[in-house]
């Protein structure tokens, strides 16, 4: 049946725009509107979360900072009582009396960016318990001065009751040989000889020496209840400063911080921290600041249009401090309305030539379109026909035909039924990505291996085949093999999906039926050598049944050999599963942030805070990836180092004192031994002598005493090692056992120890790996032994038997 066609007259579609022109400027107003208010709510959301993002770094950096002070205090504390230091060089060869009658550092070979500096002023007694206490501080603050090195505080001192200071300042290594003649530190915030046990922070003060304004953690030292001085971190001003900088993407902005006595500690108006007599909070700005931080208090809220400005409050919870910050809100919505006017008129010029220019093409082209459209109906039916014949036919296929592009979502234009019996869902849930993308149901494990193999034989032959498996619908695992190609023009792949998972599960029953026959083979076997066993009267009989014992031994060892593969294979697999398995989950979160970006994008409808939220999004992966990849670069290391071998020529195999490299190793923990309350006895016979690399056994012991102190005292408030030593009868060998009394090996562990990835703590931060090494040491480095004794009471026992020279 024929259609029959009017020509429209030529004015009827500029009579049209017109009207819709008209009905698009009277919303569009309204829309505007709400517009500008949409933007400056986000603005204001913005302002919010960078003040709160700062104010949190801040208090991070001030918790750390009294954190790491009041550990410092704890560990001088407990060296003073203790005395316990090994200098290896005089306090007296480090320091010189000066001119002016100070006594500072000498400089010669000082290395203020490594070594801690003293500074004591005219009249320090430097009797031997004061030169004992100053070498003890100085070993200590150059311990926990490493911090100043990752930027938490700027340096870490102490400061003796004369006034005087030990110090580690990198940023000033010069810092001792500053301070001026006659200079002593009594009588300053930092010397306060009465402060209660605990940390305290002082006001924004100046230090005279470097000229520099800064806050300072301070905690004081007593010992019996004496007080011996105070030890803390500083953190300058600037380094305030530069934690605000984020701040100054907003023009004319500033920031002020509020102590919980609300007196100002830091600021980036100039005049509110150099003069003499500084500004009060109250007066600031006409008292502007005062009365939007009252607001702010009383509304708790976290930002407030106040006097064409927008001011936001954070809170810093440790130390009960205020964020203050200010921003004028009038050239944002300037801003804002100019882009809003422009974009607007923009718009209507264009549609208005838009609209002339069709009325004219249309009136033009409108009678030779009507013999066109009669054609294209035509050949529109015909196409119809064709497609459902090929549509009926495809559909019949058991298997999945598909036409997709070549992307990392597999993005589906063609999928026939057979995809809804083989995955429970429905074509059009996957065209275009409408509900989900293919590689949304490819098995993780599946996915980056599915692309690898795809891209690599396309790019090869234009073809390929690949064996995955698929999460069914109801949550099953289904297996596929797929085969396919590039389109015609290249631009797409095509090809054919089969379901196989009846073919696996018969491949799986096959496996398991073999595995059943292996065990009848054993049972058998089992029965024949006892049968065996009966006949050992008979010659003939007996060498046949030690002829298959022997095959047996062989097949035990075997089977030892290949269940500790197995073991290690396991281990392997579960320690390196878990970072690729976040490499790919941070891929695939990439990949789809970047689908929602480009799509925004291509609608238009991209927003800063979209943007921001994405990359956000996509930093948070990368580092995940780059945390992964460290972990991964870092079992490498330890895979490579399974089998130790000590590269040295054994002509210059040095013979060493096994007492004298045991003494060395407990002074190197004596640190971790005191924090964590551990006591290490030793009873070593002096004229023990070992023939090997020194630095070999230093790795075996360390590595005893660090499984001790991480696994074998976890829950322990302290611990005892021993470690003994001493010739056997024959003076051949000698014995060293090594003993704690923390949680013990457990009894299905012990005979596997020694294994590659075998431990307690494995998937809990160890690698399994440690004692295998350790083993590895004792019997190609020193021609020894080492096994594990299970002993009545708790704890752990090793006994190390080792040839002397």
């Amino acid at each position: 049946m024929g259609v029959k066609y009017r020509s429209t007259p030529w004015f009827v579609p500029a009579i049209s725009a017109v009207l819709v022109l008209s009905i698009l400027l009277y919303y569009s107003m309204l829309e505007q509107s709400k517009l500008i208010d949409k933007e400056l709510y986000e603005i204001k959301e913005q302002r919010a979360w960078q003040a709160a993002f700062i104010a949190e770094q801040i208090e991070q950096r001030l918790q750390y900072a009294a954190d790491s002070s009041s550990r410092l205090a704890s560990a001088l504390q407990s060296h003073f009582e203790s005395s316990d230091v090994n200098p290896n060089q005089k306090f007296t060869d480090l320091i010189q009396p000066y001119p002016d009658g100070s006594i500072r550092s000498r400089m010669e070979g000082f290395n203020g960016k490594e070594q801690a500096g003293v500074y004591l002023p005219v009249g320090t007694d430097l009797s031997a318990l004061q030169t004992i206490r100053l070498q003890v501080a100085k070993q200590t603050v150059e311990t926990f001065g490493q911090g100043a090195l990752s930027n938490q505080f700027s340096d870490t001192w102490f400061m003796n009751e004369a006034g005087g200071i030990v110090i580690f300042w990198p940023d000033e290594p010069d810092f001792v040989f500053k301070a001026k003649a006659g200079f002593s530190y009594k009588g300053t915030p930092w010397l306060t000889s009465d402060a209660p046990p605990g940390t305290y922070w002082t006001p924004l003060i100046e230090d005279p020496i470097p000229e520099l304004l800064m806050l300072s953690a301070v905690t004081p030292v007593y010992v019996d209840g004496i007080w011996y001085g105070n030890v803390g971190h500083d953190i300058t001003l600037q380094s305030l400063l530069d934690n605000a900088k984020l701040l100054k993407g907003a023009q004319q902005s500033s920031f002020i911080l509020l102590n919980e006595k609300s007196d100002i500690v830091a600021s980036d108006i100039t005049r509110l921290v150099q003069t003499e007599q500084r500004e009060s909070f109250e007066a600031v700005e006409q008292g502007i600041w005062y009365e939007a931080y009252q607001k702010l208090w009383s509304h708790e809220t976290a930002y407030l249009a106040h006097k064409s400005r927008l001011f936001t409050m954070s809170i810093i919870e440790s130390k009960g401090w205020v964020l203050l910050t200010s921003m004028p809100l009038q050239p944002a919505i300037d801003k804002i309305e100019q882009a809003f006017i422009a974009v607007q008129t923009m718009a209507f010029i264009s549609i208005a030539a838009e609209v002339i220019i069709l009325t004219l093409l249309f009136a033009f082209f409108h009678r030779r379109n009507k013999a066109y459209v009669k054609h294209l109906q035509g050949m529109s039916q015909t196409l119809s026909d064709e497609k459902l014949r090929y549509e009926t036919l495809v559909d019949k296929i058991p298997s999945i035909v598909y036409r997709c592009k070549n992307d990392k979502y597999w993005t589906m234009m063609y999928l026939n039924g057979a995809i809804e019996s083989a995955t429970g869902y429905l074509a059009e849930d996957f065209i275009q990505n409408k509900a989900l993308a293919f590689a949304d149901i490819i098995y993780p494990d599946d996915q980056g291996m599915v692309w690898q193999v795809i891209q690599d034989e396309l790019a090869n032959s234009g073809r390929f085949k690949v064996i995955y498996r698929v999460i069914h619908r109801d949550g099953g695992i289904r297996w596929m093999i797929e085969r396919g190609g590039y389109s015609d023009n290249q631009q797409s792949i095509e090809g054919v999906i089969t379901d196989i998972t009846e073919l696996k599960e018969a491949e799986q029953k096959l496996k398991v039926a073999n595995m059943t026959l292996d065990e009848k083979v054993a049972l058998k076997t089992a029965e024949l050598q006892a049968t065996n066993q009966d006949l050992t009267d008979k010659t003939g009989a007996l060498e046949a049944s030690l002829q298959a014992l022997q095959q047996t031994q062989k097949e035990l060892v075997e089977a030892e050999k290949m269940a500790s593969m197995t073991s290690m294979v396991v281990g392997m697999a579960h320690e390196i599963n878990t970072p690729l398995g976040n490499i790919a989950t941070a891929e695939s979160v990439m990949q789809s942030q970047l689908a929602g970006l480009l799509k925004t994008i291509d609608n238009e409808q991209l927003k800063k805070s979209e943007l921001l939220r994405v990359l956000d999004v996509i930093e948070l992966s990368l580092k995940s990836n780059h945390a992964s990849l460290a972990h991964l670069l870092k079992l490498s290391e330890k895979f490579q180092g399974l089998g130790y071998r000590h590269e040295t020529d054994p002509a210059t195999s040095r013979i060493f004192s096994l007492s004298e490299l045991v003494t060395s190793i407990i002074e190197k923990y004596a640190a971790k031994f005191a924090d964590r309350q551990v006591a290490c006895s030793l009873e070593l016979d002096p004229g023990i002598m070992l023939s090997g690399p020194a630095e070999a056994m230093d790795e075996v012991l360390s590595k005893l005493i660090e499984n001790s102190l991480k696994h074998g005292f976890v829950d322990m408030p302290s611990g005892n090692i021993r470690i003994n030593a001493q010739f056997t009868q024959n003076k051949r060998m000698i014995m060293l056992t090594y003993s704690d009394n923390g949680c013990g090996i457990e009894q299905a562990m012990a005979s596997n120890i020694f294994v590659p990835f075998a431990g307690q703590a494995l998937g809990k931060g160890s690698s399994g790996l440690g004692l295998s090494r350790v083993y590895n040491i004792i019997h190609r480095e020193f021609g020894g032994k080492i096994e594990l004794q299970i002993m009545a009471q708790s704890g752990t026992h090793f006994v190390i038997q080792c040839p002397v020279k």
